[in-house]
């Protein structure tokens, strides 16, 4: 690709970001992912899926991915009264907010392809932060309770770093279609290590970090392959739930583990004069085991979510080895309390949010442009965003093949 050209197509990208980024939440890991809904599962050309599904890893290149984005977090604004002698009035709506330190990014992964080509085999290496929890609290004093008040926070990051392997196994040799065409299987073992730092106007603030063991696994099934016409995928991911040991108890301060996780989805791709991807997928995380319940009675504990994802990516080739892919996508995102007017409570605090609902129609968009250079290695910038939730949100990936 020229260098003019391609710092013509990646200018306009960086600047978006960096307009964006201040104000945007995010809901799934990888811009790419999330400009398609969510629903990636059952790709097999990304280095995120180290990640999202490490099946998918086992057939790729050497290539690393990148990718910054933002969370969702709900701190307390407080704002003066309508008068010089009124209270001043304290809300917890959605803000967008870049973890801390800003410069780590949300994902940074590698694939690496191991033995001759033929053996159709990678390892990956990743660290993921997917979650980034930020929620303003009440103090319950006994059961019963209806006026909430916002005095205590807690921010806490969730991450992992990972190790997978991929083995890809072909049915009828290596360029077989037809139906049934090739199983993918990856495992991998991470290490789960979480922040934690808690808001005490009273007492002072706590702070601490903890780390212990989780592991993934996944699969990715070719259904059928006609290289002129259509190719289709299935696949499935799980992620265990991370239990962490903390410094703090959390029936006393509020603290999370990290969620186990549930894909599943199917990728189709159209050939010929239509080069057409679309995905679907639904997902399932377990947050109702990764919090306390209530001490009291008569309180809401945390529920699991299920969410719902559809996408489409189009390739458009503009020329000089230049790829443009256009992406849309629609996310049914199921947030973790029932009901957004009575909110859950973990041990003795309960969550104070001004929220939207407790279910989200979320349209997702992007952009992705890729090139070639002149050693025939593959370059990609990804752009993804979405509205429909607490607020908007936004990611920026890279790839790199070596």
């Amino acid at each position: 690709m020229p260098r003019s050209l391609s710092c013509r197509l990646l200018v306009p990208l960086v600047v978006c970001a960096a307009a964006a980024v201040a104000r945007a939440q995010d809901q799934q890991l990888g811009a790419r992912a999330k400009a398609m809904g969510g629903s990636y599962t059952a790709f097999q050309d990304d280095p995120v899926l180290v990640w999202l599904n490490p099946g998918g890893i086992a057939t790729q290149p050497a290539q690393g991915s990148i990718v910054y984005q933002t969370y969702t977090a709900y701190p307390v604004h407080q704002d003066p009264g309508a008068g010089p002698t009124d209270p001043p009035v304290f809300s917890t709506k959605g803000d967008t907010v870049l973890a801390d330190p800003e410069f780590i990014p949300s994902y940074l992964g590698f694939v690496i392809p191991v033995g001759p080509p033929e053996a159709s085999m990678a390892v990956g290496i990743c660290y993921a932060r997917p979650y980034l929890l930020s929620f303003a609290l009440h103090e319950l004093s006994g059961p019963g309770e209806t006026a909430f008040d916002p005095r205590f926070g807690v921010e806490q990051s969730l991450s992992r770093f990972r190790v997978a392997f991929a083995k890809d196994f072909a049915f009828g040799g290596p360029r077989a279609d037809g139906w049934l065409t090739h199983l993918s299987v990856g495992v991998a073992a991470d290490l789960g290590l979480e922040r934690w730092h808690f808001q005490d106007p009273d007492r002072g603030d706590k702070s601490g970090t903890s780390t212990a063991l989780g592991f993934g696994a996944g699969l990715l099934l070719g259904i059928y392959d006609n290289p002129d016409a259509v190719t289709v995928n299935a696949g499935a991911a799980y992620q265990s739930p991370v239990r962490f040991d903390f410094a703090i108890d959390p029936a006393v301060f509020p603290a999370f583990d990290m969620p186990e996780q549930l894909n599943a989805g199917v990728t189709v791709y159209l050939h010929g004069g239509v080069p057409l991807r679309l995905t679907a997928d639904v997902q399932f995380l377990g947050w109702g085991s990764t919090a306390e319940d209530p001490i009291f009675a008569g309180y809401r504990s945390f529920r699991n979510a299920v969410n719902f994802s559809f996408g489409a990516e189009y390739r458009l080739d503009v020329g000089d080895g230049v790829v443009l892919f256009p992406r849309a996508g629609y996310r049914r995102f199921q947030a973790p309390w029932q009901d957004a007017d009575d909110l859950p409570a973990t041990g003795r605090f309960k969550l104070v949010l001004d929220t939207k609902g407790s279910e989200f129609n979320i349209a997702t968009f992007g952009l992705g442009v890729s090139w070639v250079t002149e050693s025939k290695k593959l370059r990609s910038v990804d752009l993804g965003g979405d509205v429909g939730g607490d607020s908007y949100n936004v990611a920026l990936g890279y790839t790199h093949e070596f």
